[in-house]
């Protein structure tokens, strides 16, 4: 085929014998065409023929030849196109990543570029890849450029052992920045790539977009997006991430993007595009893409279950699949703990997930719940496809690997259980369990859903299936069954409820109920669900020799009835002044009414006379809480809401509670894990509305007073444990449990909520003394949480966490490492943050700083009082007796004097000054002071509390 472009100017002269001068070709490629941009420069009178040559890459086969010749009247810098259709090549996919040569010959210059065919389109919210429906697998944080040393990272080996790698945990899709070497490897071992630009446009500022809208689109063709053009493997383009969405900016930025997708869509129409990634919810371009950090930042992985509800993912009058290109996060450093970058909210978030765990145990905590969060939003995004059918991938932002900086080979980089996680959960037949109930009595049924998803890589559908499951202890079956299952089409998905009697007989630990897919006799898919059983052994005998007085206004007095049927001795009483003097007063569920609210004196003076009260979660709107010690307020917002950004730090109800005094006796026999979810009451399946009953807490408080000193807080939860879920206020000679744990409603469905109300009734119905502050006889080394014990547990001790960070091995004088503090005490490396673009430096926690006042932003960062660098921070402990001498070690970051105050107990300050990039040892009298003690620290933000050291003697 030749086409000759001939002007008025050829009829009059013969062709010059010149070629114009090729500075870029751009190939682009549908399923049956190829289209060739040739930008290039020009002399008047110049002229160019273009011969465009097609083969295979491996077998060399011919597929095409075509040309076309061109004549140049003016002198000129233009692109010209070079085009031919109904062509049938073989396409390209994940399983089959076919690819051709072009070479494209113009005069002496010879172009040649790989390429491969394919189509990629929607329809109807579904993406399609070759006319078959195609679900997206992803990950988002991949090399290049995130500290893997260039000469390793540039390797095509390194590349093609990750994308490998990445493919044998079922990811079929993966972020990249503009590597010519990576997307070679991804096209060549068929791996999808979603890329473009991320931050602001070029040329944008904060406020507004760019001014000139041809150069940006010039930009984009030639420098975002063109490097992609020529990869079959890349099949979303980005224009943009996380731009302003609201106001009058967000309007800006709405209406450029919303141009300039209309018009790269004529210039490259085989890709889909997002224009705003995470925030521009699809209004400007193809794909209805959200950044949502459920589990992590903010909610739970529950909130998940909102996806079900398509209208609330749409916009008016269009149907597009639904993307999360970044959701999970849970940012695990090089040892496996969350990474605690400084001035971010990855301390607060962290302090949500796996709370105050001793040091020891941080690391297997964060890296088991962030594979729990991955799991759950990946399952739950592909199974709720039944009600959603506009759910269409999930590409989780989070560390999969613990090496990056310095590694010499990918075997090196080492990865995480998240990895695994990824395994299962990205099946490409997937079964998933859908368990509610994590926490049973042997004796008891368990409720579960076997799902199934069928997104097969060949799209086969799923036939001659059974479904064969078991429960599992220490590596032995207790009970296992086979059902079958029907039918499943290519990418359709299926469930089967299943009821499983629990032996009577089993001991109490921790199971796995599993299961395995098998069609036509060969295993397909496997997955697992963690259970804990209690058996005839779990529950403590009740204190029946021991009357308890319960306040029950319900219709169904259920806190009555539970501890009647847990065996306890119990009157009703309706009247304080009745009961007799060190008894112990429980207020039931929901039964704060207008006749306690006519006794809050009373309840004062029966505490203050040494009474124990056990308030059980209440109504927060008609609860009175003037008689309570300290101010209190209930928390209203739900992790279910699915708003954004939540308009408070902290939640209603919570999972993954913190034990701030695990060793305390209303925690006998229970440890952290039993804390993060427990058994469904509601017999609730993901078919109905609403949500699981599975959050421990569901009805938190905060504490609001400035000082604590009234309060042992037991239980705390949710953004820097802002969330109270169990504390005891001391008032006189007695004191009130106030308890948020939904204990009522789970009595006799979950263990452990059982053991936890038990423990309460003993504990408040002993006549022992309490004890208020924790018990010092040693040292406390603070940001080690074993060690403070629980004494530093609520932000309004002012006591921030410092955090430090750890560089990698050789690289400390780097300028991008280099450490520095500001003016508030935080340190970090080079930069803020790094979390996720700098995974090999892990921030670590090292003392703490006096740092109030301070409050929270709605996504969890901590926000300081600017106005002055002076902070405050305070907190309280029981002495041993005979204890003389407290010890104060500080340190000093920066290179220059820091001033630093320290009061203990009676008010009186210290002024003390601490040397540059010194350590300062305080030596302070407490030989007067008896049972308790106050500490304060006041002056330099930057000053780090490092020991407190309790002696009983003066040296």
């Amino acid at each position: 085929m030749r086409t000759k472009l001939l002007g008025a100017f050829c009829l009059l002269f013969p062709l010059l014998s010149v070629a114009a001068d090729i500075q870029r070709i751009t190939p682009i490629t549908s399923d049956n065409s190829v289209k060739i941009e040739v930008t290039l420069s020009a002399e008047a009178g110049e002229h160019l023929l273009l011969d465009a040559t097609i083969v295979g890459s491996q077998n060399k086969e011919k597929l095409c030849n075509f040309s076309k010749e061109y004549l140049f009247n003016h002198k000129t810098d233009t692109t010209v196109i070079l085009a031919t259709h109904q062509l049938t090549p073989k396409l390209w996919s994940p399983v089959s990543p076919v690819l051709y040569d072009l070479t494209l010959k113009a005069g002496k210059q010879t172009f040649q570029k790989r390429i491969g065919f394919r189509k990629f389109e929607m329809h109807n919210g579904v993406f399609y890849l070759n006319d078959k429906p195609i679900y997206l697998r992803g990950n988002a944080i991949n090399p290049p450029e995130r500290g893997i040393p260039e000469q390793l990272e540039q390797s095509k080996d390194f590349a093609r052992d990750y994308v490998r790698y990445m493919k044998s945990l079922h990811i079929n899709i993966i972020r990249i920045p503009d590597n010519q070497n990576w997307m070679d490897v991804c096209d060549e071992e068929g791996m999808m790539i979603f890329a473009g630009r991320y931050g602001r446009p070029k040329h944008a500022t904060k406020t507004a977009p760019p001014t000139d809208f041809e150069l940006s689109l010039k930009t984009y063709k030639e420098i975002d997006l063109g490097p992609f053009t020529s990869h079959p493997s890349v099949v979303i383009y980005i224009l943009s991430n996380e731009m302003p969405y609201e106001g009058k900016v967000g309007d800006l930025y709405r209406d450029f993007l919303t141009r300039m997708y209309q018009e790269l869509k004529k210039w490259d129409s085989t890709r889909l595009y997002i224009c705003n990634a995470g925030y521009g919810l699809g209004k400007s371009a193809d794909i209805y893409d959200v950044h949502r950090y459920w589990g992590w930042y903010y909610n739970s992985f529950l909130t998940y279950l909102n996806m079900r509800d398509k209208d609330m993912w749409q916009n008016p009058g269009k149907v597009q699949p639904i993307t999360f290109t970044e959701c999970v996060g849970n940012y695990t450093g090089i040892d496996g703990r969350f990474n605690l970058c400084s001035r971010t909210k990855q301390p607060g978030s962290q302090k949500c997930w796996t709370g105050h765990l001793p040091d020891a145990k941080q690391a297997e905590a964060a890296m088991t719940y962030q594979a729990f969060v991955l799991k759950n939003a990946t399952e739950l995004f592909r199974r709720l496809r039944s009600q959603n059918d506009c759910l269409a991938g999930t590409m989780p932002f989070t560390i999969v690997f613990h090496h990056w900086d310095g590694v010499s080979s990918f075997a090196e980089m080492k990865p995480k259980p998240v990895a695994r996680q990824y395994q299962l959960s990205y099946q490409p037949i997937l079964l998933s369990w859908e368990n509610w109930q994590s926490q049973v009595y042997a004796g008891k049924k368990l409720s579960a859903v076997a799902h199934v998803v069928n997104d097969d890589d060949y799209g086969n559908g799923l036939s001659n299936a059974r479904l064969h499951w078991w429960i599992e202890h220490e590596g032995k079956k207790v009970i296992s069954g086979e059902n079958e299952f029907p039918f499943v089409p290519y990418y359709g998905t299926d469930k089967l409820p299943l009821t499983i009697n629990i032996p009577q007989n089993l001991p109490t630990g921790d199971y796995l109920l599993k299961g395995e897919i098998y069609s036509k006799d060969k295993k397909v898919s496997y997955n697992e669900s963690e259970l804990f059983i209690a058996g005839k052994d779990w529950n403590n005998p009740a204190d029946t020799e021991t009357t308890v007085f319960v306040y029950d206004t319900t219709p169904e007095q259920q806190t009555l009835n539970c501890l009647q049927r847990k065996g306890y001795s119990v009157k009703t009483a309706s009247s304080l002044t009745k009961l007799p003097m060190h008894s112990t007063f429980v207020i039931g569920k929901d039964s704060w009414d207008d006749n306690l609210d006519r006794q809050t004196e009373e309840l004062k003076a029966y505490v203050n006379k040494g009474g124990r009260i056990i308030c059980l979660e209440q109504n927060q709107t008609t609860f009175n809480s003037s008689w309570l010690p300290v101010k209190v307020k209930f928390l209203e917002h739900s992790n279910n809401d699915p708003v954004y950004l939540s308009p408070s730090l902290a939640y209603k109800d919570g999972m993954n509670i913190n034990l701030e005094r695990p060793y305390h006796p209303i925690f006998s026999g229970l440890n952290p894990r039993m804390f993060r979810l427990w058994a469904d009451y509601t017999s609730y399946d993901e078919s109905k509305n609403g949500f699981p009953a599975i959050y421990p807490v569901n009805t938190g408080y905060e504490l609001q007073s400035s000082s604590i000193e009234d309060v042992a807080i037991l239980a705390n939860y949710s953004r820097a444990l802002a969330g109270t879920a169990l504390s005891e206020l001391f008032v006189g000679k007695g004191s009130i449990l106030l308890s948020g744990f939904d204990l009522i409603d789970h009595c006799e469905v979950d263990p452990v909520a059982d053991k936890l109300l038990s423990n309460i009734i003993q504990y408040m119905a002993v006549n022992k003394k309490h004890e208020q502050y924790v018990a010092v006889n040693d040292s406390i080394i603070w940001g080690d949480y074993a060690s403070e014990r629980g004494i530093v547990n609520a932000p309004c001790n002012g006591l921030m966490v410092n955090t430090i960070p750890i560089i990698p091995k050789g690289q400390e004088e780097l300028p991008k490492y280099k450490v520095q503090v500001d003016e508030y005490g935080y340190q970090y490396a080079g930069s803020y943050g790094g979390w996720n673009s700098k995974p090999g430096v892990q921030y670590v926690t090292y003392g703490r700083r006096p740092m109030a006042p301070f409050t929270f932003s709605r996504g969890g960062s901590p926000i300081v009082d600017t106005s002055s660098t002076v902070g405050e921070g305070y907190f309280y402990l029981a002495l041993p007796r005979k204890a003389k001498t407290m010890v104060t070690v500080l340190e000093n970051p920066v290179d220059e004097p820091l001033n630093i105050s320290l009061s203990v107990t009676d008010g009186t300050w210290e002024k003390y000054i601490i040397q540059p990039k010194q350590q300062l040892i305080i030596r302070t009298n407490i030989s007067h002071l008896k049972n308790k003690m106050k500490v304060t620290l006041k002056g330099d933000r930057r000053t780090i509390l490092l020991k407190t050291i309790i002696k009983k003697t003066q040296k």
